[in-house]
């Protein structure tokens, strides 16, 4: 879904290129940050637009649209379609594979994520934070009925999310602040709205090892998630467990899955990839 921004009501990538200053840094491609919020509008409610459409979404008029999309559709990342429309183009899948080959530990929690998603009979994910946001690089479980199937390159906000909360407890408290601050300057009404509930799951996450989100991201959906901690190369990185709501009872998450996926995540970091100061 395209982000809104909550004073202007552009899509939130504009939002960001004008309020930082970008359009305004030399230093910086106004054409690549163009092109890139092209390649933004798109999602699974979106799978084709048309030029009028995109010059909606990112504030540019036709002409200029026309000539990115052309350029995109040139280097393999936009094709369009039989009724004219463009769509997002199976060559964006090759920019994956090296951020994701460059994370070979993920692997290695792919059977106790199997493991965590039978028991509780729901999905379970991994995630990594990624500016404002949380990307799924690692998904199990596919239960039939479930309502929402995450899949690996799926984002959501930190802010507002078990997963996110969870990996906000892995900065320091410098960074938690910076981060903190940043989000409030990207999503000031919605930040604002869950900041109580956001900091105190961070609280949790370093007391009890893992939150708990009723709904807060996907209204159908409860998650419990735990931080893993930091890789290396300076990744952080959290699990998480989830059930639609109609089956979701807060005893169980509380007191049963949330405990266990703490315990799961602890087991985790006795591979020694990760690292969780508290």
């Amino acid at each position: 879904m395209t982000k809104v921004g909550a004073i202007t009501g552009k899509p939130a990538n504009v939002l960001v290129r004008e309020e930082s200053g970008d359009a305004q840094d030399p230093s910086l491609s106004s054409t690549l940050i163009r092109g890139i919020e092209i390649l933004q509008c798109f999602d699974a409610s979106n799978p084709a637009l048309g030029n009028s459409e995109i010059a909606r979404r990112v504030g540019l008029n036709r002409p200029t649209v026309s000539r990115l999309c052309k350029t995109l559709v040139h280097l393999g990342y936009l094709r369009r379609d039989a009724k004219g429309a463009f769509r997002l183009a199976p060559k964006l899948l090759a920019l994956n594979y090296p951020v994701l080959s460059a994370m070979p530990w993920r692997h290695d929690v792919i059977l106790p994520m199997r493991e965590l998603a039978e028991m509780c009979s729901g999905n379970a994910s991994l995630g990594v934070m990624s500016g404002d946001s949380f990307v799924h690089i690692q998904t199990a479980g596919s239960p039939p009925g479930w309502p929402y199937i995450p899949d690996i390159g799926q984002t959501g906000p930190l802010h507002r999310s078990g997963l996110g909360w969870a990996l906000l407890s892995t900065l320091s408290d410098r960074e938690l602040a910076d981060k903190l601050t940043e989000l409030k300057d990207l999503h000031f009404e919605e930040y604002s709205t869950f900041e109580e509930k956001c900091q105190a799951a961070i609280e949790r996450c370093r007391r009890d090892g893992f939150c708990v989100s009723y709904g807060d991201w996907r209204s159908s959906i409860v998650a419990a998630a735990a931080p893993l901690g930091r890789t290396e190369d300076g990744l952080s990185v959290a699990i998480a467990c989830a059930l639609p709501l109609y089956r979701a009872v807060s005893d169980y998450f509380e007191n049963d899955l949330g405990p266990r996926l703490a315990q799961a995540a602890d087991s985790i970091r006795h591979s020694g990839v990760f690292v969780l100061r508290r």
